[in-house]
C-alpha cells in the first residue's frame, strides 16, 4: 500500500499539469496583489471611508479572499476545473491504455484505488488553497491585520466561525483553507466517479466544472436555506458573502464520501479489468 502510494503521489506531484493548475491559480492572486495589495500599500495616504470615519486599509480587507471582487469571483468560478487538471483524468487514462492490468498484476485493487483516490484528493486540494494562502501571506508583509467593524464589512456576522474571525482571523483563514482543501479535494474525486461510466477524457475533466456550475444554477430552487448554500460559490467563498451553515458542508461533504465509497471503491474493486 505505502509503494503504491508513493508511486501515485510522485506522478501526481511531478506532473506538467499540476504545475499548470497551480500556475493558472497563481496568475490570478498575482494580479490580484498587483493590482489591489500593492495598490493600498503604495498609497498609505489613500485611505478607505465610510460613514465619516478615515480607515486605513488592512490585510482583512485587501487580500483576495477579504472581499467581495472580480479577481475572487473569478478564482471560484475556475476552481472546479482547476483541481481536476492535476490528476483527475488519470484513472480514465490508466483504464483505456491498460496501465492499470499492470498495477493490478503486482498489488491488491483497493491499495491502488485508494491511492488513486488519495492522490486526486490532495493535488485538487493543494491546487484551491496554495494561491490562496500565497496572496495572504503576500498581503500580510504590506498591510497592518485589523479588523475595522463599519458596516461595510462584508463578513456576515451569524455565519459559520464568524466570533473567531473577529478575535483571531488567522485561525479563522486556517480553518477556511483546511475546509476548502477538503472540499476541492472531493470535487477532484468526482471524476473518479465519472470515469467508470464515460468514454471521453475531456468529459471526465469537465463534468465536476458543469456540476458545480448546475448546483449553482438550481441550488436556490431548494426548500431551505441550508440547501440553498450547497452552491459552491457560497461553500468556497471564505468572506461569507451569503450566510453559511456547518451543515451544509456535512452534507456535501458526506454526500460525495459515500458516492465515492460506492460507486468508486466498491465498482472498481467488483470490475474485472485483467
Amino acid at each position: 500500500m505505502k509503494q503504491m502510494l508513493k508511486i501515485e503521489m510522485e506522478r501526481a506531484l511531478k506532473g506538467a499539469a499540476f504545475k499548470i493548475a497551480l500556475i493558472i491559480g497563481m496568475i490570478i492572486v498575482t494580479v490580484q496583489f498587483v493590482k489591489v495589495g500593492l495598490h493600498n500599500a503604495l498609497n498609505p495616504l489613500e485611505f478607505f471611508e465610510y460613514g465619516g470615519l478615515t480607515l486605513p486599509y488592512t490585510v482583512i480587507y485587501t487580500w483576495i479572499g477579504g472581499s467581495f471582487n472580480v479577481y475572487y469571483t473569478l478564482y471560484i468560478r475556475l476552481l472546479p476545473i482547476m483541481v481536476v487538471l492535476p490528476y483527475a483524468a488519470t484513472y480514465y487514462t490508466d483504464r483505456r491504455t491498460g496501465i492499470i492490468r499492470n498495477y493490478y498484476c503486482r498489488t491488491k485493487k483497493i491499495n491502488y484505488l485508494i491511492a488513486k483516490f488519495t492522490a486526486v484528493f490532495t493535488t485538487g486540494g493543494i491546487v484551491a488553497v496554495l494561491p490562496l494562502l500565497v496572496n495572504l501571506l503576500a498581503t500580510a508583509m504590506l498591510l497592518p491585520s485589523m479588523i475595522w467593524s463599519n458596516g461595510s464589512f462584508c463578513y456576515s456576522a451569524n455565519s459559520m466561525w464568524s466570533s473567531i474571525l473577529f478575535t483571531h482571523p488567522y485561525v479563522y483563514y486556517l480553518l477556511y483553507f483546511i475546509l476548502q482543501f477538503i472540499c476541492a479535494g472531493l470535487i477532484a474525486t468526482v471524476s473518479l466517479l465519472i470515469s467508470q461510466y464515460v468514454n471521453n477524457a475531456f468529459i471526465v475533466l469537465l463534468f465536476p466544472s458543469v456540476l458545480c456550475e448546475f448546483m449553482n444554477a438550481t441550488a436556490g430552487w431548494l426548500p431551505t436555506r441550508k440547501l440553498k448554500a450547497l452552491a459552491p460559490w457560497r461553500l468556497f467563498r471564505i468572506d461569507q458573502l451569503a450566510v453559511k451553515y456547518w451543515q451544509t458542508y456535512v452534507i456535501f461533504i458526506c454526500t460525495i464520501l459515500v458516492m465515492d465509497l460506492v460507486v468508486y471503491v466498491w465498482r472498481g474493486v467488483k470490475d474485472d479489468v485483467l
